[in-house]
């Protein structure tokens, strides 16, 4: 079955599947995918869900709702599509195989969306600013987009999205090679806006772009040097 990644307020990720049937999306506690943010409407967009199709459709929306970066009404979703509402990123997968993916994980072993469990704020809705809604939905892009790709393998890649992506030994998400790599040399974390990569052992050598450094905001096609491992940050989509 069809079914929404939604990640929100908070980075953490949740799996919400799709019967069919109609969904209102929004803040107010009546509603069947609840969004807990004064960013998003009462309620602020409505999903119809059948066995051909999946139409998303806005309500009146306070800062409206985007598809792929574009506001829209009304729009049929196809499979990976992102949409946006207010601070939160919900993709869309249908039902084929390759569906059951999300960034390379399993969407079965992803932990559910607890729609109704979260403290619903009952205040007006807060109406962003253009400026502010262009610059959340480009930091969105970047959590959800942006890569680390291993230069000798570039089919080898990991998302560091906004919770850290460690580099060192077995215990760290990614491997490093080089002499004395004891536990985690070095660490990516979310700083609000962009991504920071971190030296966290002082007896192994780090430089970005060939500068040696112990910390620095990464920018699209930085080349990242940690130990004798080599990498490229992709913060822009491809």
């Amino acid at each position: 079955m069809p079914r929404l990644i939604i990640s929100g307020v908070g980075g953490k990720h949740g799996v919400f599947e799709l019967r069919e049937g109609e969904y209102v999306i929004g803040r107010d506690a009546d509603a069947q995918i609840v969004l807990p943010n004064v960013s998003v409407s009462r309620h602020h967009a409505k999903l119809v869900v059948s066995a051909s199709q999946t139409l998303l459709e806005d309500m009146g929306s306070g800062n409206g709702t985007t598809v792929n970066g574009n506001v829209v009404l009304q729009a049929k979703l196809a499979a990976k599509d992102e949409i946006k509402i207010g601070k939160f990123s919900l993709v869309y997968l249908g039902d084929t195989r390759a569906d059951e993916f999300h960034k390379g994980r399993n969407v079965r072993y992803m932990a559910a969306y607890e729609a109704r469990a979260a403290e619903v704020s009952h205040d007006s809705t807060f109406v962003l600013s253009k400026d502010a809604l262009k610059a959340m939905a480009n930091q969105s892009r970047l959590v959800e987009q942006a890569r680390v790709v291993l230069v000798r393998d570039p089919s080898k890649f990991w998302h560091p999205e906004d919770r850290p992506l460690s580099f060192g030994d077995s215990s760290a998400l990614v491997g490093v090679n080089g002499w004395f790599i004891w536990g985690k040399v070095a660490e990516i974390t979310w700083d609000g806006a962009r991504h920071v990569l971190h030296r966290r052992a002082w007896w192994v050598p780090m430089k970005v772009n060939d500068a040696a450094t112990t910390s620095v905001q990464l920018k699209h096609n930085d080349r990242i040097h940690i130990g004798e491992s080599s990498f490229r940050y992709e913060g822009e989509a491809r």
